[in-house]
């Protein structure tokens, strides 16, 4: 699905770092692996000219590129074993759930899944799951009618035109407030609208072929479909050229637009937006926040000057591209060639059991990670984790403390956040509740559409109560983890916790510089460029003295310059501001789990070599080995634009050049490559 959707509006806030991890060999039943393999390294590479290759350049060259994928790394693997797993269990509870009883998580995920690769019945579907909506907009008559069923679209899960929803208040932790984002856009990026690069413009030819041949597969003639796709395109770029960049939204502040609704019907008076509200029971409400004010007086502009006709055109195809992968063969066999196939260069679509495993596990959330936590999550786990986590805060503590170009007074705040930040592992302590969910078996989309408007309610509900911070962005059975700035804690799922990210019998070092750097990593968001803009009680507020936020600013002025210099092979530059974010927290990560590693071996002897390596380089090692992968050209160039995670490569040939201790370990000297001269290495944490 391309468009908005309500679940990714309310994560726009949300700090993700994507990492994940390898098969398990003792459920292939293949001899477990050690935790770093010399035969993955290329050690005829200097360390310092490539880092990323001679920790990995066999196992680059070794790997190749599934079809069906966009790129494959190591954390690649880990997903497709999770989903192995999501297979096994889906399949079990689809074959037994006629059993089950009725509105248990047993009938309701057995069913969902049932219904999703039901293809016989899918395939003589066709548009048919779509033809009550379709027979909506066609049947609408003014545009206030079309304002009225956007709202009903928004409350099944369907979003178009903008975004909302209801967020914890930025400035104000304790109460919700109801945001509006902006959205309405087909293709993934505002700037493959606005952009004159050659990429940019094939692109754009491209979306026009793939938006009239869906609306051909509705029924449309082809010159209809084609003059239908050039007015969607004309209401696209007008909405794209009126809403902020992604950088631009990573300037929380800037989105912090509190309006009445008497003023938010002033600036963008060709909606009506208490009518909007009450459409979504939303009477209580007589504020909200306008995360990007000049794309609702764009659009409100829009509806007062665009003929309901080519609306109508727009909303038809929002709805089709919507649903397309959840329709017969036409629609998704369309849909993956342009966005898979022309901008990813995948080869070839996954088979569908691999699609509707992720969907299932998407979409049920919690109830899946009930039953992946019961049967997959080693309890061991949680124990460890919070003793390394115990060391990395320590050692950002004691970093903290020392740190030179630091005040007292933003020292006494960033001590009190990290005291106060919290670290939630495996999954959360209150499970989401789906008691008022029914799935069936008729059809992949009404079950779609059903938890749409669950989701929707459920979120509309927190209004007027207490924050319940209890809740989790992530869902337990994913290979991932994060940190919410708004309730100032770290989440690491089950999922995650296993190599090579975790490892139950590998050295420390191994440890730290995988799990322990994540660590890190997560906890340094709380203080970057913007997590920093949060107290220890998750309330936007400035808490730095104006001289301590220049010198913050000013070095990573230093990781900006050092991430744009990396480039595709082709020329084109990564973007070091919109990545910095996690370029500072793979700095900070290495730097603070380094020392979290030397406090957890205080008193003890040092480990001897492994493998011929010191337990300093396997630290580093492990770190690199997690981002190890291939990434085809179009993919990688879709990642530099619309990701703020830079590729694996640029990782590892960037954070370690500029912690001191690693030109130490593996010998850097000016000469090489990668060196970087002690005045261009940032001083952060």
């Amino acid at each position: 699905m391309k468009t908005t959707d309500s679940k990714a509006f309310r994560l726009l806030f949300a700090f993700v770092f994507l990492i994940a991890a390898f098969a398990s060999p003792a459920e292939t039943g293949q001899k477990p692996a050690p935790a770093l393999d010399r035969a993955n390294m290329d050690l005829s590479i200097k360390p310092g000219d490539d880092f990323y290759r001679y920790a990995n350049g066999r196992w680059i060259k070794a790997l190749a590129l599934p079809e069906d994928k966009p790129s494959y790394d190591s954390f690649t693997q880990v997903r497709d074993q999770n989903r192995e797993r999501l297979r096994d269990l889906f399949e079990s509870l689809a074959a037994a759930s006629s059993a089950a009883p009725e509105g248990s998580a047993a009938q309701k995920v057995g069913d969902f899944y049932a219904a999703a690769m039901d293809t016989e019945r899918i395939e003589a579907l066709g548009a048919e799951p779509l033809a009550e909506d379709l027979a909506r907009i066609a049947g609408l008559k003014s545009i206030e009618e079309m304002q009225d069923l956007v709202a009903e679209f928004h409350k099944e899960g369907f979003v178009p035109f903008f975004g909302s929803g209801v967020l914890v208040d930025f400035r104000n932790a304790k109460a919700y407030s109801f945001y509006l984002g902006q959205g309405g856009l087909g293709l993934p990026d505002r700037d493959y609208y606005t952009r004159e690069d050659d990429r940019s413009v094939k692109l754009r030819e491209e979306y026009l072929k793939h938006v009239a041949a869906m609306l051909a597969l509705l029924g449309d003639a082809p010159e209809a479909a084609a003059a239908q796709a050039r007015t969607i395109m004309a209401i696209e770029t007008r909405l794209a050229q009126h809403s902020k960049t992604r950088l631009e939204l990573r300037n929380f502040p800037a989105l912090y637009n509190k309006r009445t609704l008497a003023e938010l019907q002033a600036e963008a008076p060709g909606f009506n937006w208490t009518r909007y509200l009450a459409n979504l029971g939303g009477t209580a409400i007589r504020e909200v926040i306008v995360t990007t004010p000049d794309f609702f007086k764009e659009m409100g502009a829009m509806l007062s000057e665009i003929p309901l006709a080519d609306w109508k055109a727009y909303l038809r195809w929002h709805l089709v591209a919507a649903y397309a992968s959840h329709l017969s063969s036409p629609f998704v066999n369309e849909q993956f060639r342009f966005f898979a196939q022309v901008m990813s260069g995948v080869q070839k679509i996954e088979e569908r059991w691999k699609r509707m495993s992720n969907l299932t596990s998407n979409v049920l959330g919690e109830l899946v990670g009930q039953m992946y936590v019961e049967k997959y999550f080693p309890p061991a786990a949680k124990s460890r984790m919070e003793e390394l986590a115990f060391f990395v805060k320590k050692a950002m503590k004691g970093r903290i403390e020392k740190l030179t170009w630091m005040s007292e007074s933003t020292r006494r705040e960033a001590l009190a956040k990290l005291e106060g930040m919290r670290i939630e592992v495996g999954y959360p302590s209150k499970w989401e509740d789906y008691s008022k969910l029914e799935i069936g078996r008729e059809s992949l989309v009404s079950n779609i559409k059903r938890v749409g408007r669950i989701e929707f309610e459920k979120n509309m509900e927190q209004f007027g109560k207490p924050v319940d911070t209890a809740k989790w962005d992530l869902k337990p059975q994913e290979v991932n983890a994060g940190y919410h700035p708004l309730y100032n804690k770290m989440m690491f799922p089950a999922g995650i916790l296993q190599p090579p990210f975790f490892f139950a019998d590998a050295d420390d070092a191994m440890n730290y510089g995988a799990i322990g750097m994540a660590i890190g990593h997560e906890t340094s968001h709380g203080f970057d460029d913007q997590g920093r803009h949060f107290d220890k009680d998750g309330n936007m507020r400035d808490w730095w003295a104006p001289e301590d936020a220049e010198k913050f600013i000013e070095q990573t002025r230093l990781l900006v310059e050092q991430y744009g210099a990396f480039t595709t092979h082709d020329g084109v530059p990564v973007n070091g501001e919109l990545s910095l974010g996690e370029n500072i927290a793979d700095y900070a990560g290495l730097t603070v789990a380094l020392d979290a590693y030397h406090l957890s071996r205080e008193g003890k002897k040092r480990p001897e070599p492994i493998d011929g390596f010191t337990d300093e380089q396997r630290f580093f090692l492990s770190f690199a080995q997690l981002w190890r992968g291939k990434i085809r050209d179009e993919a990688l160039k879709r990642l530099i634009q619309e990701d703020v995670h830079p590729w694996g490569e640029f990782r590892v040939n960037g954070a370690p050049f500029n912690v001191p201790k690693f030109y130490e370990i593996f010998n850097i000297q000016p000469g090489d490559k990668l060196y970087r001269p002690p005045e261009k290495r940032p001083v952060i944490w």
